[in-house]
C-alpha cells in the first residue's frame, strides 16, 4: 500500500487514486484491506507450517484460509456490483486486488462463484500493461527454467 501511495502521489497524471479526499481514503482503505485482510490468508495457503507447525494441520489451515477468502471475495463481489473497477476507472486498488485474485487462482480457488470478481480479474488480464507484465514474468521464469 505504501509503495502504491508513493507511485500515485509522484505520478499524479496516472490517476491511480481518486482526487476527492473521501474517495481517496476509501481507495487507500481498499488497498489496506488487500494487504491485511486478503494477503495473509493467501500466505497461509502457500505455507501452512508458518501458521501452525503441528503435524497433520496443513489441510485444516488451508481449509480455514480458503473459507475466509471466500468471505472476502463475496465482499469484493458486492463492492464491484455494477462497475468495472472499484472506483469507476482503473486505479491502484484494482491492481492490488488483481494480484490477490491471481494468487488465489494459483492456489486453485475458483473465482466463478463471485461473478463480479471473476469479471474484474478477466478485465484486468486484458489490460495491455498487465499483459506486458505477465509476458515479462514468463520470460524471467523461462530463463530460470533453462538455467537449471
Amino acid at each position: 500500500t505504501a509503495i502504491q501511495l508513493w507511485i500515485a502521489r509522484n505520478f499524479p497524471e496516472a490517476n491511480l487514486l481518486p482526487t476527492e479526499p473521501w474517495a481517496e481514503l476509501k481507495a487507500i482503505s481498499t488497498m489496506s484491506w488487500c494487504s491485511s485482510g486478503i494477503h495473509p490468508y493467501l500466505s497461509r495457503i502457500n505455507s501452512p507450517p508458518k501458521v501452525c507447525d503441528l503435524a497433520d494441520t496443513d489441510d485444516n489451515v488451508t481449509r480455514l484460509a480458503k473459507e475466509y477468502l471466500t468471505e472476502t471475495f463475496h465482499i469484493a463481489h458486492d463492492m464491484l456490483a455494477g462497475q468495472n473497477y472499484f472506483f469507476g476507472n482503473f486505479m491502484a486498488p484494482d491492481a492490488h486486488f488483481f494480484w490477490c485474485c491471481r494468487r488465489a487462482t494459483q492456489f486453485n480457488m475458483d473465482l466463478e462463484e463471485f461473478p463480479n470478481v471473476a469479471a474484474h480479474f478477466e478485465r484486468m488480464k486484458g489490460r495491455a500493461s498487465v499483459q506486458q507484465l505477465l509476458g515479462f514474468e514468463k520470460e524471467v521464469f523461462d530463463k530460470f527454467a533453462t538455467a537449471a
